[in-house]
């Protein structure tokens, strides 16, 4: 009796115990908003970096997915991942994940009624929407974002089998909307084809800014309606390659069909699109270690290429200051990194505080103390701060 009395309250002890200490993790939001466009209410999902609410001064880019509901998680971990240690491959970025009410309406860019087996469908009577849905996301959506989060001017779409036709449809119909797109694996099937002969028309008349475009496919298998030798997304990507616009930048990735299919390639094609458009970002460690002014150069030339001015994240290059400062001392290397910050995020106190902290230890007391003063000023509430001034003034 004594036993079970005592296990019953270790399982007591236990259980209020993890209780007490587990917590949500949370991954994003789903709001919904009012569209006026559509006449209906909009669920939209909403992950934000992990550095976001840890500052109020950064812009980030925004990455616009469809198909929300389904992708939202496994992307959006994708983009933490691949955003973050200590050799980044892309910049950390909002997601906003959009939840289609009628996929079928929202992502056709024509009306037909002819499916991918070449025959009638009462399903596909609603379609030809994909315009309406655009206007949407382009008049209500991205203004809601744009107010709402911390957004700068950089802003990639995704789409996927179905969705992947309104992707390509804000390509040929309103390009600068967008930087880049990511087209997984699109029903080029679609009413005859329809988007190839778009491309003909889009290739011939783009004369627009600097854009990413990034296709994937994967190989058939024959069936009844096409055979195997005949895959109208690969069609579509050969014509693409043949007739690229000035100013277009294009890659893509043809998977084999017994390694891959159309239902387990979207993962791994949201991967190789992030690190193609973001190609150029992730740094290599002799640059890190041995030359850090090459960064500059690197960075430079990827803002030029994206359109904004895009760094690498301020807890990383904080990393390598005090590394250098402590683990592998080198006061020249350390400053370097401390002063990259300030250029790169002026309106934060940690990285000023941080390049006081390494004149002081260099021994340049007057330097230490006026970058301390303009820590200070950023954030007048700090008792680390106003306890390292005085420190030095004594």
């Amino acid at each position: 009796m004594r036993k079970l009395f005592t296990l019953l309250i270790l399982t007591i002890f236990f259980n209020t115990s993890y209780g007490q200490n587990e917590k949500d993790i949370i991954i994003g939001k789903r709001l919904t908003i009012k569209s006026e466009i559509l006449n209906s209410d909009r669920e939209i999902s909403v992950y934000l970096p992990n550095s976001y609410n840890e500052n109020n001064y950064i812009n980030y880019p925004v990455l616009y997915l469809l198909d929300g509901r389904k992708f939202f998680n496994s992307f959006s971990g994708v983009i933490t991942q691949l955003s973050s240690d200590a050799s980044p491959q892309i910049p950390e970025m909002i997601v906003i994940g959009i939840t289609s009410q009628d996929r079928v309406k929202d992502s056709s860019p024509t009306n037909s009624l002819i499916g991918y087996t070449k025959e009638a469908e009462k399903g596909l009577e609603v379609s030809g929407g994909a315009d309406d849905f655009l206007k949407f996301i382009q008049k209500e959506l991205i203004p809601f974002v744009e107010h709402k989060y911390r957004t700068n001017s950089y802003r990639t779409f995704v789409g996927y089998s179905f969705t992947g036709l309104p992707v390509l449809q804000a390509l040929f119909s309103i390009p600068e909307t967008f930087n880049s797109y990511l087209v997984i694996d699109f029903s080029a099937w679609w009413d005859n084809e329809v988007m190839m002969k778009r491309l003909k028309n889009f290739s011939k008349e783009y004369k627009g800014s600097k854009r990413d475009i990034f296709f994937t496919t994967v190989d058939r298998v024959s069936n009844k309606v096409y055979p195997e030798e005949y895959n109208p997304g690969w069609t579509f990507i050969q014509e693409f390659e043949q007739t690229l616009p000035t100013n277009i930048s294009f890659d893509y990735k043809k998977y084999k069909y017994k390694k891959e299919n159309h239902h387990s390639m979207p993962l791994i094609s949201f991967i190789d699109g992030m690190k193609y458009i973001f190609r150029g970002h992730m740094v290599n460690y002799d640059e890190m270690y041995t030359n850090p002014e090459l960064i500059k150069t690197k960075f430079s030339k990827l803002s030029e290429r994206l359109g904004y001015n895009i760094y690498l994240p301020e807890g990383l290059i904080n990393y390598y200051g005090n590394l250098f400062l402590y683990n592998r001392p080198d006061i020249e290397k350390a400053i370097f990194y401390f002063n990259y910050n300030t250029q790169n995020y002026p309106l934060s106190s940690s990285a000023w505080s941080n390049l006081a902290k390494a004149y002081k230890i260099k021994g340049d007391k007057i330097k230490a103390e006026s970058f301390y003063q303009k820590a200070l000023k950023l954030n007048p509430k700090s008792i680390d701060i106003k306890k390292r001034l005085e420190e030095l003034k004594n």
